[in-house]
């Protein structure tokens, strides 16, 4: 069975989640919206105890996206600030140096559980004032990584820049975030209308910015696939 570990770009809930594309297989979908480094560790060490936990034999570690983004949503304005700054008290976000102690410390639990691994790279942000450098380096990291471990590193914005190389950057959640909460109602009630948010907004890999459209979803899904 295959563990993808994650955030909301690997549940699906907004935006398609990459593992629709997939093999059909057994796998086991542990992402979780708004999730960060820290959380997933911490739910990777509840997940240990579980019933359904030896059998798998791969896990996708792709994890890190919300790290950059919540902390860039705090700086737009104070409903943001509100809405995540009661998170900080239980769920942290990881810094650079934070951020590759946490995941080789899940490399190495997955590692010593006889897991196999391969860590997903994080993807393009089409929003606006996103800290792509940022995005760039922890990616770096990533690759940085598997290559110390020698485990497969799945490169899904390389190959989103490949398909797209002028995408546009620009949207925005605004100060009070009513499209957020607003897409969050619409793709979790009408699921198939997730593709027309990015043919009415323009955006070529993305419903919101944020998370996967089915083009984008497919390339991530097609990166993994390369590497398991």
């Amino acid at each position: 069975m295959i563990m993808y570990l994650g955030d909301s770009l690997t549940r699906g809930l907004v935006g398609w989640s990459y593992i629709k594309f997939m093999p059909p297989e057994p796998h086991k979908n542990c992402g979780l919206d708004g999730d960060t480094a820290h959380g997933a560790l911490r739910r990777l060490r509840l997940y240990r105890k579980t019933g359904w936990y030896p059998s798998v034999s791969v896990c996708v570690v792709a994890i890190g996206t919300n790290d950059l983004l919540q902390p860039h949503l705090m700086s737009l304005g104070p409903v943001w600030r509100l809405v995540f700054g009661w998170r900080r008290s239980w769920k942290r976000w990881a810094d650079m140096g934070e951020y590759e102690r946490v995941i080789r410390e899940i490399i190495d639990t997955l590692l010593a559980d006889g897991k196999r691994v391969v860590i997903m790279g994080l993807p393009l942000m089409q929003l606006r004032g996103y800290p792509e450098g940022e995005l760039r380096e922890r990616n770096a990291l990533l690759e940085g990584l598997a290559r110390e471990y020698g485990l497969p590193f799945a490169d899904v914005l390389s190959a989103e820049l490949s398909a797209v190389p002028h995408a546009d950057r620009d949207y925005n959640w605004g100060r009070l975030g009513l499209r957020r909460a607003l897409d969050i109602i619409t793709m979790g009630l009408l699921p198939f209308t997730k593709d027309s948010f990015s043919r009415r907004r323009g955006l070529e890999l993305t419903v919101d910015g944020v998370h996967f459209n089915s083009f984008s979803a497919g390339i991530a899904a097609e990166c993994v696939r390369e590497q398991l």
